[in-house]
C-alpha cells in the first residue's frame, strides 16, 4: 500500500463506513461502474466510473481544497454553490450550513446532483448556469468524459473544450440573490470554468457587499481580455472589500484557487472636541 492510500484511508475512516472500498475504487473504476460512498453524517454519495467524480471527491473531502476545515468555525447561514457538478461540495457543506443553494446547468450532472443530495432538507438545487448576465448561453462539453468537471461557457477554456454545446438558461448573480431573497451569503463557492470573472464583475456593489467569503477556482480564458488574469481579478476583489489569497496550480498558467474574505469595517475615529 502506498503512503497516499494509507493517508486517504485514515481520512475516509472519519467520514465513511466503507473506506477500503473507496480507496480500491480509485485504482479500478471504469465507465459504467458506480460506487456509493456511505457517509457517516448523511446519505450515500454516488461516484460514477470513467468520469471526474472520484477526482473531485478526493479534492473536496480528502484534501479539503476549499479549506472548509480551517475557515468554517461555526454554523453557516446561507451557502451558494455555483458549478455544483454532481453535488460533492454541496454534500460536504450541507451539514455545516442552514441553507445551501446549488446551481448546475449540465443535465446529466444535475440529475446526479439531485440524487447525491436527496434527503438533505436544507439544500435547494437549480438546473441553470450563472453568468455575467441573464438569458441563454452555450455550455460547451469537454473533449472526453474523463474531464467531466470542465463543462464551460467558454469554448477556449483550458484547451479542454469540444465544439459540442448545449443551450442552457443563465442568470446573473444579482438575479440569483433576488430570486432566493439572500440577505447575507456566508460562503460563495465558484467552480465555473472561466465564468468566475464575468459573474463577479457583473454583480452590483450591493450584491457583493452581502457576500462574506468566496472560495473558488480561477481559470485561463480569453487571453485578450486583461480582466481575466488573476492579477486584475485580485485587485477587483480587494477594491470590493475582500482580503484575497491566491494559490496557483503547479505548472499551469493563470489557473488555481483563490480565497476571499470580507474585511471587517474600519472603526470610525471620533473627532476630538
Amino acid at each position: 500500500m502506498r503512503l497516499e492510500d494509507f493517508r486517504d484511508w485514515l481520512a475516509l475512516r472519519r467520514i465513511a463506513t466503507n473506506p477500503w472500498a473507496v480507496v480500491r475504487y480509485r485504482k479500478s473504476h471504469r465507465e459504467g461502474q458506480v460506487l456509493a460512498v456511505r457517509l457517516r453524517d448523511a446519505g450515500p454519495l454516488e461516484l460514477r466510473g470513467g468520469r471526474a467524480d472520484f477526482h473531485m471527491f478526493h479534492r473536496i473531502f480528502l484534501r479539503d481544497e476549499y479549506r472548509l476545515n480551517s475557515t468554517v468555525t461555526g454554523a453557516l447561514g446561507c451557502v451558494v454553490d455555483l458549478g455544483a457538478n454532481v453535488g460533492l461540495f454541496t454534500a460536504r457543506i450541507a451539514p455545516l450550513a442552514q441553507r445551501v443553494i446549488a446551481y448546475e446547468p449540465y443535465p446529466p450532472h444535475f440529475a446526479q446532483l439531485v440524487k447525491n443530495v436527496a434527503g438533505r432538507a436544507n439544500v435547494e438545487t437549480v438546473e441553470a448556469a450563472v453568468a455575467g448576465k441573464s438569458g441563454t448561453a452555450r455550455l460547451y462539453e469537454p473533449l472526453n468524459e474523463g474531464q467531466s468537471g470542465t463543462h464551460s461557457l467558454h469554448p477556449e477554456s483550458g484547451g479542454y473544450m469540444s465544439k459540442r454545446f448545449h443551450e442552457v438558461q443563465a442568470l446573473s448573480l444579482d438575479e440569483l440573490f433576488a430570486r432566493h431573497a439572500i440577505e447575507v451569503c456566508d460562503l460563495l463557492k465558484l467552480d465555473v470554468e472561466g465564468s468566475e470573472y464575468e459573474i463577479l464583475y457583473g454583480a452590483s456593489a450591493d450584491t457583493l457587499a452581502r457576500v462574506r467569503r468566496i472560495h473558488g477556482e480561477y481559470h485561463d480564458v480569453r487571453r485578450e481580455d486583461p480582466r481575466t488574469r488573476i492579477a486584475a481579478f485580485t485587485r477587483f476583489l480587494r477594491d470590493a472589500g475582500f482580503e484575497v489569497e491566491v494559490v496557483p496550480h503547479r505548472r499551469k498558467e493563470n489557473h488555481g484557487n483563490f480565497f476571499a474574505a470580507r474585511l471587517p469595517p474600519k472603526a470610525s475615529v471620533p473627532a476630538h472636541a
